[in-house]
């Protein structure tokens, strides 16, 4: 019988394809999502909180000894209770580290994509409909670039700051998978050591549902954003502006320019 692994999953952000890079996994390894395939569990923000708080309290290697058998003791055996492998993804990087060195020999995945697109796709899906001054403000500076600007920037350092050391997690990159890139494919195959057919694989790709996404209106005809839809000719995730003016486009461009310099985007 194969060994039940974890599969942690860590992707930058909402809006950041990561059900698709999950519902990609999944067709190549066997393995099931707690709380439901669109499930976000918050597990390595929370274990991270866990230990920063047992670092900063006293200090006693008996204590924290302890602590530990008691908070994160049998850990890896309650989450994997089934015959099957666990996937527990979540939009952030946050608590990446802590949770490797809890489970040193599961799976580890970052998923990257390219911050400019994360972005259109947010401001793309920002509720401005309310009457209050902020949104007024808000809804008057967009047209010049500046809130796209000062947004943009705030996210690259939240995320430059949550970055773990990338040699030590499997790294892909969500835009090789929209293009159905082979050696992609291939390397992720290896990586979990799965024998699935890879020709499979790409037509349980072609039948990925798209939820979540910004342009359900343009794009896959949905009804809202969490209605699934297949995907189709005008599904394309991939350097999309969606209507946005040259200074709107500016302002995502060096806001994010950091964090995509870091990624290798640009």
């Amino acid at each position: 019988m194969e060994d039940k692994k974890i599969i942690f999953l860590y992707s930058q952000s909402p809006r950041s394809g990561h059900n698709f890079i999950a519902e990609v996994i999944r067709s190549i390894k066997e393995s099931e999502t707690p709380l439901g395939l669109r499930s976000e569990i918050p597990f390595a923000p929370i274990l991270k909180s866990y230990i920063s708080s047992r670092n900063q309290n006293y200090k006693s290697n008996r204590a924290s000894v302890f602590l530990d058998n008691l908070f994160i003791g049998g850990l890896r055996e309650k989450l994997t209770d089934s015959n099957l492998s666990k996937l527990i993804k979540y939009t952030s990087f946050s608590g990446a580290s802590d949770c490797l060195n809890l489970f040193p020999n599961d799976y580890h995945v970052i998923s990257f994509r390219d911050p400019k697109d994360c972005l259109f796709s947010l401001f793309k899906g920002m509720n401005l409909r309310k009457s209050d001054f902020k949104t007024k403000f808000k809804r008057f500076i967009l047209p010049f670039g500046v809130y796209q600007y000062t947004y943009s920037r705030k996210y690259a350092k939240k995320v430059l700051k949550e970055l773990p050391d990338l040699e030590e997690f499997y790294l892909m990159r969500y835009e090789d998978l929209v293009k159905r890139d082979r050696k992609t494919l291939k390397n992720l195959m290896i990586f979990f050591n799965s024998e699935a057919d890879i020709n499979v694989v790409l037509k349980k790709m072609d039948e990925v549902k798209v939820i979540n996404t910004s342009f359900y209106k343009e794009e896959t005809l949905g009804k809202n954003i969490w209605d699934a839809q297949p995907q189709t000719g005008k599904f394309n995730p991939i350097n999309r502006s969606g209507n946005f003016n040259i200074l709107q486009r500016l302002g995502v461009k060096w806001g994010a320019y950091p964090l995509r310099k870091k990624m290798g985007y640009i």
